[in-house]
């Protein structure tokens, strides 16, 4: 237990957002640092963390449960990716309105078979039927796979994949938060965020257009160098959003340059040559085991429509990001290319092989979901 000083100056945080107060950079590091070693009793962990989510998240305050993640993460998983090229991270936040079918995991390995080095951070569902480290388990990859056995599948097959409560986390502090949560936090918005393996190129949707530019300006502020934080909206269901980029109506977008210029736009399906979709097409499924499906054979060039589309258009956002192509529509092409010729699916089976320790029993599980 915390002596009395302590407690008392955790609380005067707590109640400083309670009036609506903005914190320090600083004050929330170290509130979060104490949270993560359960230095604070629960109650005092759940009221700060509630609180600040209410409040809404400054820019200064989003750095600061960052930088406390990054620090937390760094005790846990001291591994950095060095790929022959700077390694592309694909994100969703989650907390989104609208819960599609994972579209960042299936954009992960789309991307992965275009040519990128991609690694993939996520973890299960935290609101919603499923989230990356559901879809990554059920395609058949060990989550519990050595660290450095995930790096080295991104710097030799160009796609590796870290839950981040995998078995090397299950004594760390976010491990345990996580564990016991069920709703959206600051945490949850600033953990996609870290520089899991080093990467300074990230897209990382959001579940508001408030969080866009924010979002963006932390992740300047933590030293990526190109990022991309698209927020996207359903023409049929205003005031409700998705963590990703859209083919069901405008995405808002900041974009990160080098030299830390960030300009903002709006992204069209008619953009990449695309048609607009109904969000239902792309909507979650009833069970993970559903989503999952659906996501293999949409990379195993077995499904044709919306959900192949919205793929197509993430994964070439992470194109264009990377210099691979000067447009959307390019990239949409590279990104159909690669699923009629086999390549995304055996991007997924490469993962597999490379990643597990054990890879013979991933591959059945894969081969399950694919089958007719």
């Amino acid at each position: 237990m915390p002596d009395e000083d302590k407690l008392r100056a955790f609380g005067r945080l707590v109640v400083k957002l309670q009036q609506r107060e903005d914190l320090t950079r600083d004050e929330v590091r170290e509130a979060y640092r104490q949270i993560w070693r359960n230095e604070q009793p629960e109650l005092h962990q759940g009221a700060f963390i509630a609180a600040l989510r209410a409040k809404g998240e400054s820019q200064a305050e989003l750095t600061g449960v960052v930088e406390a993640f990054q620090d937390e993460w760094r005790l846990w998983f001291p591994h950095t990716v060095r790929s022959p090229e700077p390694p592309l991270s694909i994100a969703g936040v989650g907390m989104d309105a609208l819960k599609t079918i994972n579209v960042s995991s299936g954009a992960a390995v789309l991307a992965a078979a275009c040519g990128l080095y991609v690694h993939k951070p996520g973890a299960p569902a935290l609101t919603g039927v499923s989230g990356a480290a559901d879809m990554f388990a059920l395609w058949g990859v060990d989550l519990d796979a050595p660290g450095e056995a995930q790096v080295k599948s991104t710097e030799t097959c160009r796609l590796g994949f870290t839950s981040v409560v995998g078995r090397a986390f299950m004594t760390s502090g976010f491990a345990r938060v996580i564990s016991q949560i069920r709703i959206g936090s600051s945490f949850h918005i600033g953990g996609p965020l870290v520089r899991h393996v080093g990467e300074r190129h990230k897209i990382a949707g959001v579940p508001e257009p408030r969080l866009v530019r924010i979002v963006c300006e932390v992740m300047r502020d933590l030293g990526y160098e190109r990022a991309l934080v698209p927020c996207a909206e359903s023409r049929a269901h205003p005031g409700r959003y998705l963590d990703e980029i859209g083919n069901v109506g405008p995405t808002h977008v900041a974009e990160l340059f080098p030299g830390g210029e960030i300009r903002e736009y709006v992204i069209r399906p008619e953009d990449a040559g695309l048609r607009e979709a109904p969000f239902e097409a792309i909507a979650s499924r009833g069970t993970a085991e559903e989503n999952a499906r659906i996501l293999a054979r949409a990379l195993a060039g077995k499904l044709e429509g919306p959900i192949v589309d919205v793929l197509l258009l993430n994964a070439a956002a992470g194109l264009k990001l990377m210099g691979k192509v000067d447009s959307l529509a390019a990239g949409v092409d590279r990104a159909r290319l690669a699923i009629h010729e086999g390549r995304a699916i055996a991007q997924l089976r490469a993962l597999i092989e490379t990643q597990n320790p054990e890879p013979t029993r991933g591959r059945a599980k894969l081969e399950t979901l694919l089958a007719d």
